[in-house]
Order: C-alpha cells, then structure tokens, then sequence
C-alpha cells in the first residue's frame, strides 16, 4: 500500500501546529514562573514590613542603655557634629585626640540635622522636638536591624532553599543568640553586634546572588 502524499502545505500546518505548542508550553512556563516570583516578591514584602515595625516599636519601647559606648561612641560624637563644640556633648578622650572615625557618628548627626529641621519646619515645641530628637536615632537604629534581620532571613533562604525552616533558623539563632532581640540589633555604638554586621550581611547576600543568579 502506497504511503498517502504529502505535499507542502501539510508539512507546513505539522511544523507550524509544533512550533505552536511549544510556544505556548513556553509561554504556560513562563506565566507560571512570573505568578511564583510575584508571590515571593509580596512574602518578601510582607515579612520586611513585619520586621520594621516589629524593630521600630521594640526600639521606641526600650527606655534602658546595655552600655555607656551607645552614647559615647556614637550618639554624643554625633550631636557635636550636627550642633556644634558649643552645644553640649560629652565627647570622651579618644574623640578629642582623634583616635576613632568619624564615619558611624556621622550618620546620626546627619539623622539630628535633618529631625531637627523638620522640627522647625513643623514649628514644634521644644518638648516635642526633644523628643523626636531622641526617638529619631533609636528608630534609624531599628532600620538598621530590620535590614539585618530581613537579609538574614534572605541568606538563609538562599543557603538552604525558598520556603525552608531552616532560614527562619538561622535568623533566629542570630538573634537570640546574644540576645540581640533586647539590645545588641538596637545598640547605636556599631561594633560586632551593631551597624557592621547588618553591612555585612546585605554585602554577603548579593555577593552570593551574583555568585548564583539562580
């Protein structure tokens, strides 16, 4: 029995009816991919947002100091470079002999400078502006911790997949670890437990993405 013919239009609607159902396998993998990523995207939101507020109302609520190094080391350098040698700080021996850098105080002064022209600008009463002055470092620090905590999380779920336990492990036993949930993710004198490590932590998350786009 003769093989029926087959004549070019036929084998054109064949590769075309192909090509077609690939495509749309594509473009079924595609949307598919899109919808996980717009999920993940909103968790990741979802859980920043909880940990800013969670790190802002902990650090409003802390009334206490776990060492004299968060004023010295930071907050009083900070306010004699935002107001001036004039306006009061205690600034210890090592600032006056220039002994440390000036590069962590001044992002406090710059937090000062800029609540205390927003107090102006409000017209806020003295009372009111002493107390933005002394909330305004502590919820900086918050955001500090926040980012610390979030790419903790983040490194984790890179480590050990998306969706483990295992990268809410690892956040919490760097928090609790030292406690850092009272006082060492809040402390305002950087150091090993302070404004560094969350540095570096944001650092090692990106070196490991670009290490595996993935």
């Amino acid at each position: 029995m003769s093989s029926p013919l087959t004549t070019p239009m036929s084998q054109a609607s064949t590769k075309f009816g192909l090509d077609s159902s690939i495509h749309l396998d594509d473009n079924k993998g595609f949307r598919r991919h899109a919808i996980e990523r717009v999920k993940e995207v909103s968790v990741s939101q979802d859980i920043l947002l909880f940990l800013l507020a969670f790190r802002i109302l902990n650090a409003l609520s802390i009334k206490t100091f776990f060492q004299p190094d968060e004023y010295f080391q930071s907050l009083e350098p900070a306010w004699e470079i935002a107001f001036g040698a004039d306006s009061g700080a205690w600034i210890t021996w090592e600032w006056r002999n220039q002994l440390r850098s000036a590069i962590h105080p001044a992002i406090f002064a710059s937090v000062y400078r800029l609540s205390s022209g927003l107090s102006w600008v409000l017209h806020l009463p003295p009372t009111y502006r002493a107390d933005l002055l002394v909330a305004a470092p502590k919820v900086t620090q918050a955001i500090f911790a926040a980012l610390g905590d979030y790419y903790t999380w983040k490194l984790g779920e890179r480590v050990y997949g998306s969706g483990s336990n295992e990268a809410w492990a690892a956040w919490s036993m760097d928090a609790e670890g030292d406690d850092e949930i009272d006082k060492d993710g809040l402390r305002t004198n950087g150091g090993a437990r302070g404004l560094d490590e969350k540095a570096r932590l944001v650092i090692g998350f990106w070196d490991c993405s670009e290490q595996d786009p993935d």
